[in-house]
């Protein structure tokens, strides 16, 4: 029999593992007691670690009912309907195309065979949630090897209020956590791995790592520490070959297989809606990269506020979202992170805070976006649950840590504190959040699409800008069949060039006169014709009603000069310059538009797409007595249209305001300034009566706005006609 013979190497080895044992035996928090009660090698071989399987399932079903219990139930705004359609139509959505969304999407869609495909969409969400839940329980057992760890990390960053609402929705969050959950989880077994499953487990993360950016570009700052931390272990291990090296580029490759999609989707060119033209290589890079977007931005033309400002915003949503308890366990994980270094030589949790960092500090200093407004500030902070996951875990390492202390002071080994301490503090902490993550009758969405989707003319072109008008629509009318006589095109992107090549032709209610929209019309050198966004109008406007959605584009005003906007609800109608108003026709024509919109006005603004909804909809209850207001401020006072103009718009507001109790402040401002116009003419409307009314609303107005900036001028004004209204009453 040859026999063994034992190299430096090995020696040096064994000699680690002594040193280890000592430092264990002289740690404050009680590591050499936790570390007696992991298990060896031999145990790791044996399968030891089915003690966690139950357990993970376990955890996998409860989140996942609880998820499906506050699922939504229809479309959420923003991205979600772009998203649906691209998958529902094997489409391409916004920079980067996140085709491993749109694949599993589109699987859900197929194998799911009841509820609307809004909803389908959404249980993927839950899914991919409830599963990272359990990846998530699976990652702290391997750490800390306590259940009550485990559960605390799978609730708190499952059950966190940002965290909880992205998992019920369509959306590619829940799917980009459970990637990086399964990174961090093959980090820990990497780390604790023999040497002869190294090279295969950094194969796995390999393959995990190109996987995850198939589906977020910001998952690149967590794989980035990763890969040194690797390669350098690989070395210390005597492992580090071209040959794994070659191994390791192509699972990668592999892992980022699902951009493959992309081009396949332009070459097939089946779906209706879809973003850019990735069948040329340039093409498929210039999306890849984000280029449209802005490629190291959020949002091109934009600017933030700053890396100091972005930090300061993070660190109060980790006090009030995620807890002031679990940042402060994630601030005394340093403690842990130095303690199980020194006790057991394991990086994992230290190359973990560096992802972090990493990923903090990279993206304060590049979240472009004005966060004092709050639709902005929503944006960004989607993008803060990345850290939240490293933050959990690395706060659930140190509640391990302090419960393997207390236990060992109180001498309370055979006692399973962990789990005592964390049963009722996850109760409390699941409660509180529930009424934020609840979205299951949430269809506040659906019903702004829907309702203004009845209104339109037969046959009309409806022109759409921005998310919330452009996805929900579309989702609606080419998935849900709503109102298929209508026209729809997205008029913020006419000016890419991939853009009719790629939608024309599956619009044909609508003439597009060139290839392209320009400032310009004419012929390029390569022999496209462009024309103007006022050419667009001018080929369209004796075939249909046209509307904007909500707003015009900027990119070319000169349409102006022909064109101007009158309200319709939340849209406008395109109408020619030389059209008279007549104001019972157009009074007919949008009366009731937004009658059917029944949910309560509030002025708190939460930066959602429902309270951007919301307002619309409410603007849209007055914006044709608002338009008369306009109308009447730009013609002569005491003019006979000037009067009529006026009359109308008070009618309108007078039979808005007594509908509701509660309404914007502006309504107040407008209302009053119409009356006060009127109370200067001769009408059949009493003079005291229109003073009083004019009086009560500017009240009102200051009143619930204070901060407004002319404020002061309307204080003044309210004294002088509350003195001008006491002569009337006393003479």
């Amino acid at each position: 029999m040859k026999k063994h013979r034992i190299s430096r190497h090995d020696i040096r080895e064994q000699k680690d593992v002594s040193i280890s044992s000592s430092n264990a035996k002289s740690n404050s928090l009680g590591m050499s007691k936790l570390a007696k009660s992991q298990p060896n090698e031999a145990e790791i071989t044996a399968g030891y670690f089915h003690k966690y399987e139950v357990p993970a399932f376990l955890i996998f079903v409860s989140s996942f009912i609880l998820n499906c219990i506050k699922l939504h139930p229809s479309l959420l705004g923003g991205d979600s309907g772009e998203l649906i359609f691209a998958a529902y139509e094997l489409g391409v959505a916004h920079p980067p195309g996140y085709p491993l969304f749109t694949m599993l999407a589109k699987l859900f869609m197929t194998v799911i065979p009841f509820g609307s495909i809004a909803w389908r969409v959404n249980l993927l969400s839950a899914f991919c949630s409830a599963l990272n839940s359990a990846i998530l329980f699976i990652t702290v057992y391997r750490l800390t090897f306590q259940y009550g760890a485990a559960i605390f990390a799978s609730f708190v960053f499952s059950y966190s209020p940002l965290v909880c609402v992205w998992s019920v929705t369509a959306e590619v969050f829940s799917l980009n956590n459970l990637l990086l959950s399964y990174i961090m989880l093959t980090a820990v077994l990497f780390d604790a791995g023999s040497k002869e499953s190294l090279a295969k487990i950094s194969l796995i993360g390999s393959f995990l790592s190109g996987l995850c950016l198939t589906n977020q570009h910001t998952s690149i700052l967590y794989i980035i520490p990763l890969i040194p931390w690797v390669f350098y272990k690989l070395w210390n291990k005597q492992l580090f070959t071209v040959s794994l090296l070659v191994k390791q580029g192509v699972s990668f490759l592999c892992g980022l297989s699902p951009y493959l999609y992309l081009p396949l989707s332009s070459w097939l060119h089946v779906a209706r809606w879809t973003w850019g033209d990735s069948s040329s290589l340039r093409g498929f890079l210039k999306h890849l990269l984000r280029e449209e977007y802005g490629t190291w931005d959020l949002l091109k033309d934009h600017t933030g506020q700053g890396f100091a400002t972005g930090l300061i915003a993070y660190i109060n949503h980790l006090l009030i979202d995620v807890s002031r308890g679990v940042f402060a366990l994630a601030v005394f994980s340093i403690f842990s992170i130095y303690s199980r270094y020194r006790s057991r030589h394991s990086s994992v949790l230290l190359v973990f805070g560096l992802m972090l960092l990493t990923y903090i500090s990279f993206f304060c200093w590049r979240a472009n976006l004005d966060i004092n407004k709050p639709l902005f500030y929503k944006v960004v902070e989607r993008f803060w649950i990345q850290s939240d996951l490293i933050l959990v875990i690395l706060a659930s390492q140190a509640f391990a840590d302090i419960c393997s202390y207390l236990k060992s002071r109180l001498n309370l080994q055979n006692l399973s504190l962990d789990i005592i301490i964390v049963i009722p503090l996850l109760s409390t902490y699941i409660l509180s959040g529930w009424s934020a993550c609840d979205q299951s009758g949430n269809f506040l969405i659906q019903d702004f699409a829907l309702q203004m989707l009845h209104k339109f003319p037969k046959g009309s072109i409806i022109l759409t800008k921005g998310d919330l008008p452009s996805n929900s629509f579309r989702y609606y009318h080419f998935i849900e069949n709503v109102r298929p006589d209508l026209s729809l095109f997205d008029q913020e992107v006419l000016t890419y060039e991939w853009s009719l090549p790629m939608t024309s032709k599956f619009t044909p209610g609508i003439k597009f006169p060139g290839d392209l929209m320009h400032l310009y019309s004419g012929v390029r050198s390569d022999g496209k014709r462009t024309f103007t966004f006022k050419d667009l109008l001018d080929a369209n406007y004796a075939r249909a009603p046209i509307f904007a959605c909500i707003g015009a584009q900027e990119h070319d005003s000169a349409w102006k000069a022909s064109y101007e906007l009158w309200p319709f609800g939340v849209c406008w109608q395109f109408v020619d310059k030389g059209r008279k108003l007549d104001t019972n026709l157009w009074t007919n024509a949008t009366a009731g538009v937004a009658d059917d919109w029944m949910y309560p006005w509030t002025s708190f603004d939460d930066g959602s797409w429902e309270n951007v909804a919301n307002s619309e909809m409410w603007r849209a209850k007055t914006v044709t007595a608002y338009f008369y207001l306009e109308e009447a401020l730009a013609l002569p006072e005491g003019s006979q249209d000037y009067v009529k103009l006026l009359l109308e718009s008070y009618k309108l507001y007078t039979i808005e305001i007594k509908k509701h109790t509660i309404y914007p402040a502006y309504w107040h401002r407008n209302y009053a300034i119409v009356c006060e116009r009127l109370m200067r003419e001769k009408t059949p409307l009493d003079e005291l009566m229109l003073l009083g009314k004019t009086i009560e609303h500017f009240k009102q107005f200051v009143l619930m706005e204070p901060g407004d900036a002319d404020a002061e001028k309307l204080h003044k004004a309210i004294r002088s006609l509350e003195d001008y209204k006491n002569s009337l009453t006393t003479s």
